[in-house]
């Protein structure tokens, strides 16, 4: 028994602990970093009191103001190293005073995360090698610069990536339970973390509230099918799915009031809406005031006067959410096109773009790695389309009722990540015309993993 454990994890431990002196010793300090225009708003969002309503309903989402708030209480701090992208600037990393401890804990959040999710699923596989095969895969993946240098960027997107994989560490422990009709004392434990992981997540940005809404349909399906088969409610997949959806609800009303959509909603109006006369006959019908002025304004509201018509600001704010959503569930052909048309521009880049680093900074020759591990083509959406319905095929055929469950559990994981990543990209793109790569990156990265999950496990299934 001894030496089939060693035997089993010898090589995923130690992968786990190259990657992380790699990861330390490849990146530099941990206290480097840069900063962008929003990662200010973070901070002022974080002088709210908590926990209040009022914390929800900032102008940005509440987990890192939280983070921010725990770890620098005095909001002592100054942005001395601003990157603007858009402009071309790329600056050199450099210690922000004040900003040391979230530095630090992006990282180590990162290093814990994706050990944790990585040896999750590995537990999950029967064979040897399928573990060491997803283990190197996993860990290549998380050790790049398209995934690490997001850990020295003071906004959203290193705190996000990192409550993900997590979280999806925790569902896929937690999915056989869910269709038991006892759920033991580890498997509660379970409920809980995931539960508390979830909410985290979905307070880093505001789109990732879908692929909760996706989750919580998802419980209620499992509870609901074993309710009607065997008579017995599985209360553990019940109370989720119900948790689920009232975290869901709760963000969507702090969300509306906190007035975070109004400027993607300006920006949408400006360039999807107001250079086309039917579309905005459709708004007119729902209460728009129009004029010559407010018609003239195309391209990004920063960059114009609508902030200064105040009586389509006023609809806005009372309407303009609401309207939007008609008009896409009214052009649904047309959204789906949109997607669709897109999805080359969606995957076209992988690395941030806010700073270059110097050779002490970052491995710069792993960025070619990452690009065989984090593609530049849509095509990725296909091959793991093509990888799903191999798996399908293979549960279909299990014969053995142990090995059907298990094949199903992976089945079931895998969908979740594939309808979930699509989810998250459609959304974030329909949500906002800029900054559109990076806003899509939450849906774009599932995605990408998930290519690196269904090698190993078809590997493993088919011994």
């Amino acid at each position: 028994m001894k030496r089939k454990i060693f035997t089993h994890w010898a090589l995923p431990l130690a992968f786990t602990l190259l990657f992380i002196i790699g990861r330390i010793l490849a990146y530099g300090p941990m206290d480097d970093s840069v900063a962008a225009h929003d990662t200010d708003s973070y901070f002022e969002a974080a002088a709210a009191d908590f926990p209040s309503a009022d914390f929800f309903e900032q102008m940005r989402s509440a987990t890192l103001p939280l983070i921010i708030k725990l770890l620098n209480p005095q909001q002592d701090y100054e942005l001395t190293v601003l990157s603007e992208p858009f402009f071309g600037s790329a600056p050199e990393l450099a210690v922000q005073p004040g900003t040391e401890a979230l530095v630090r804990f992006q990282t180590l959040l990162s290093f814990f995360a994706w050990v944790f999710f990585t040896l999750s699923l590995c537990s999950r596989l029967r064979r040897a090698s399928s573990k060491a095969l997803l283990a190197g895969l996993l860990y290549t993946f998380a050790f790049v610069p398209q995934i690490a240098d997001w850990d020295s960027i003071l906004l959203s997107e290193s705190v996000s990536f990192s409550l993900f994989v997590l979280m999806l560490g925790l569902l896929n422990r937690l999915l056989p339970a869910l269709f038991a009709n006892r759920a033991g004392i580890r498997d509660i434990v379970t409920g809980i973390f995931f539960f508390i992981t979830a909410a985290g997540w979905l307070f880093t940005r505001d789109t990732n509230a879908y692929f909760i809404l996706l989750l919580a349909l998802v419980f209620a399906i499992i509870a609901a099918a074993r309710w009607l088969r065997m008579k017995r409610l599985p209360y553990l997949a019940a109370v989720l799915s119900i948790l689920l959806a009232g975290i869901f609800l709760f963000q969507q009303q702090t969300f509306r009031k906190s007035e975070r959509w109004l400027l993607p909603f300006l920006n949408n109006m400006a360039g999807n809406v107001f250079p086309y006369p039917e579309r905005v006959a459709f708004f007119e019908e729902w209460g728009m005031p129009v004029s010559e002025t407010l018609l003239s304004q195309t391209g990004s509201a920063e960059y114009n006067d609508l902030y200064q018509q105040e009586d389509f600001i006023r609809w806005a704010k009372a309407e303009g959410l609401s309207t939007y959503l008609a008009f896409l569930l009214d052009m649904p052909l047309w959204s789906v096109l949109q997607v669709y048309s897109g999805l080359d521009l969606f995957f076209e880049e992988n690395t941030q773009p806010f700073f270059y680093g110097k050779p002490d900074e970052k491995p710069h020759w792993a960025n070619s790695l990452g690009n065989l591990f984090h593609p530049l083509s849509a095509s990725v959406i296909l091959i793991d389309l093509l990888l799903i319905l191999l798996l399908w095929q293979t549960t279909l055929r299990a014969e053995k009722d142990v090995e059907n469950s298990r094949f199903r559990i992976w089945l079931l994981f895998c969908l979740i990540l594939f309808l979930g990543g699509g989810l998250l990209m459609s959304i974030s793109y329909l949500g906002e015309v800029r900054s559109i790569w990076r806003h899509v990156l939450s849906g774009v990265l599932p995605l990408r993993l998930l290519l690196w999950i269904l090698v190993p496990v078809l590997w493993d299934q088919s011994g």
